[in-house]
């Protein structure tokens, strides 16, 4: 049974058929007899009329049993507030009223927040059906896990979908925190984890999710994240969207460099490889001075490993590029902070033969 009565003739924005040409097929049932955990979903908003119907009704046609519905909306001028109200039955909490920005929007639906499970989907995107049942069926199976990820339909502009594998997770730890990328619509927290990892930055504006992303690695890691092999929603990429109109691999770099180079500074990497991070690994001239105090959880990595990560791939790549003065530099930081290990050994020794090679 459905959990609303159906909103027809309304006609399709896409040529998809989700979420606006409704059946049975579409419609997951579920078992009564489960208590199932809440979901609050939060849609930030402003001046996005042409698209918000689509996503609203992804989430309320998910015909999930206990569902908390968010919308935070800046005080748009345009069709929005009609569409809201249009659904408002079917809507938690609603208000349109002047914000800061998007992470102020999304910090203010995490406060009306009052389920076990959270995300953010943004006016111009949309879930997939049944993508709430899937999340959550992964949460039920194993409580430690404390996020799921799936993967996304990427609709260019031109109309073109497709498939990306979503969230990454690298061979290490550490990597993945370097990596600063998550793909936030098919990534869902428990909402005990959002509130241990802490607002949206409102100072960044392109990637707030990657930092919260590396807050989160930090406290928890990575094996507590459960990846699903399906995607879960649709990300829409069209000429108004941030990543589009403001060309979002520049701005990507520019504060994935800044969010890294500040957790660099915390964890006492010296200036010289951090420097050397922001103009020749992601080789951007400028960076936000962010100065965050970083909740590191000794218990999931130490700052003495995640030190020793950047240096040593700061000596790797001073090999690649034959610069031993400055490799040899940069054993001599590791042997300082008392490392003395294979890799340390491996490296005055290439020093060595290199020196004898001359």
């Amino acid at each position: 049974m459905s959990t609303f009565s159906m909103i027809s003739d309304i006609p399709c924005k896409t040529n998809l058929n989700w979420p606006w040409s409704i059946n049975d097929k579409d419609i997951q049932t579920f078992d009564s007899s489960i208590a199932w955990p809440k979901i609050s979903i939060v849609t930030p908003s402003f001046n996005q009329g042409k698209f918000i119907e689509e996503t609203i009704r992804s989430v309320i046609f998910q015909n999930y049993p206990n569902l908390e519905y968010i919308i935070i909306d800046g005080g748009s001028t345009d069709n929005t507030l009609s569409i809201i109200k249009k659904y408002e039955s079917y809507i938690t909490y609603w208000v349109s009223e002047p914000d800061r920005g998007q992470s102020h929007a999304i910090n203010k639906g995490i406060e009306k927040c009052t389920g076990e499970i959270f995300n953010w989907l943004n006016s111009d995107d949309w879930y997939l059906p049944n993508t709430f049942f899937n999340v959550v069926a992964a949460f039920i199976k194993d409580p430690s896990i404390q996020v799921v990820s799936g993967y996304e339909h990427h609709i260019h502009v031109d109309g073109t979908v497709v498939e990306d594998k979503g969230t990454f997770l690298e061979k290490t730890l550490e990597k993945t925190i370097e990596c600063c990328q998550v793909t936030q619509p098919s990534t869902f927290f428990r909402a005990e984890v959002i509130k241990k990892v802490g607002l949206i930055p409102e100072d960044i504006h392109y990637i707030m999710d990657g930092e919260m992303w590396v807050r989160f690695l930090l406290l928890y890691g990575q094996n507590s994240v459960y990846k699903h092999h399906m995607p879960l929603a649709y990300f829409r990429l069209h000429e108004n969207s941030k990543t589009v109109s403001n060309g979002l691999i520049n701005n990507f770099l520019f504060e994935r460099s800044s969010i890294i180079n500040d957790l660099q500074r915390f964890i006492e990497v010296p200036v010289k490889i951090r420097d050397y991070w922001i103009s020749n690994v992601y080789k951007t001239s400028t960076f936000y001075s962010l100065n965050r105090s970083w909740q590191i959880n000794n218990e999931v990595i130490t700052t003495k490993k995640l030190r020793s990560y950047f240096v040593r791939k700061y000596i790797n790549l001073q090999f690649q590029q034959d610069n031993l003065e400055d490799a040899y530099w940069g054993l001599k930081q590791l042997v300082k902070s008392f490392t003395l290990n294979f890799f340390v050994v491996k490296g005055f020794i290439k020093l060595l033969v290199k020196a004898i090679l001359k």
